[in-house]
């Protein structure tokens, strides 16, 4: 069933740039995995790509590339680096199709569904993943929905499977998760950040929310299934709520929680990157809430974080205030220097700090 490999595709050639900007000049915008996929493109064949991280597949397929992808920074990144269009795959003819294995075992099963779901008949997929980041959980889902499944040696660390894509009809849903400390029951689908359990950092944000201030117009970055939000607004019911999320699974679950708890809040979702869409609007916030991610797919880096400080500077009136929970051995308050004048700490524990800081 495996095509016959072709010559490794020179991705340094291709100049390909990470999304958002990197920092760390030894992070890529490709990996072992990309090269090992991109030796079974075939010319001039409509390819369905699940998880193109910076568009590094696009690139070697070409304008026959329809994606599955959960991140706007990826969707992003391939626009960029491609200089063409994010094409969602819809139900387009495919001849086969690239996968990259996401670190979220539900998000991966959720994405083979969503394929699935448009099939008439079987189609070849290869999967592929750097072997620290692979499991067997990654090989259950492809077997679950998967036959004539193959594996193929492993290059340069680079795991490699290949196997026949059933069609089939199953919907992802979300998995309820109560929080009766605020009466509220989050709905969270697959893929999104902390899954299956309270994040205890948003959780302890929370302990400490009678400290905020009662703001008119507010900003949820990063709003995950919209836990900060929903809280803020139980305290707080006519303020203004606008939540962004990189994610796609993110601003699903945060509009399902919204809808089952508060359907008559003023709210707004978002899927962007932070604030990126605020700050070209010339949008202000009252207060801005930030529990920041330090992982992009399986590497851990503080530039998502970053940029989101930087935007949220943008995004802020002289009395703003912008409120971060964030792992005390990240040390942001040396981050925040470079854009706020005042920084406070407010509250600490053996995890998390969280940091208040206005321009």
């Amino acid at each position: 069933m495996s095509a016959s490999p072709k010559k490794l595709i020179d991705f340094a050639a291709l100049n390909l740039l990470r999304y958002p900007a990197k920092h760390a000049k030894d992070l890529r915008a490709w990996d072992a995995s990309d090269e090992y996929l991109a030796e079974f493109i075939r010319a001039d064949a409509p390819a369905l790509l699940i998880n193109d991280a910076f568009g590094a597949l696009h690139c070697a397929v070409g304008v026959n590339a329809f994606h599955i992808n959960d991140s706007w920074c990826s969707r992003h990144a391939i626009e960029i680096n491609s200089q063409q269009s994010f094409t969602p795959y819809s139900g387009q003819a495919l001849a086969y199709g690239l996968v990259k294995l996401p670190k979220s075992l539900s998000l991966f099963e959720a994405q083979l569904q969503e394929a699935a779901r448009y099939l008439s008949a079987p189609l070849t997929l290869y999967f592929s993943g750097m072997q620290k980041h692979v499991s067997s959980g990654h090989l259950d889902i492809i077997k679950s929905y998967c036959d004539e499944v193959e594996y193929l040696p492993t290059q340069r660390k680079a795991r490699m499977y290949t196997a026949r894509l059933r069609p089939g009809q199953q919907i992802a849903t979300p998995y309820l998760q109560a929080m009766p400390e605020l009466s509220l029951t989050l709905h969270n689908m697959p893929g999104v950040f902390a899954g299956q359990k309270i994040d205890i950092g948003s959780r302890f944000f929370i302990e400490h929310f009678d400290r905020l201030p009662s703001a008119e117009t507010i900003a949820d970055v990063g709003c995950g299934n919209g836990l900060l939000s929903l809280a803020y607004h139980r305290l707080h019911p006519k303020a203004e709520l606008h939540l962004f999320d990189e994610s796609l699974a993110a601003v699903e679950s945060a509009q399902l929680s919204f809808a089952a708890s508060f359907p008559e809040a003023a709210y707004q979702i978002q899927h962007s990157d932070g604030l990126s869409a605020a700050v070209a609007n010339g949008q202000t916030f009252d207060l801005i809430l930030i529990n920041p991610p330090f992982h992009q797919q399986n590497t851990v880096t503080t530039d998502i974080a970053l940029s989101m400080f930087a935007q949220a500077w943008q995004c802020m009136a002289a009395t703003s205030e912008l409120w971060i929970v964030a792992n005390r051995h990240l040390n942001y308050q040396a981050a925040l220097k470079k854009h706020f004048r005042q920084i406070e700490l407010i509250a600490q524990n053996a995890k998390f700090v969280i940091i208040k800081a206005k321009r």
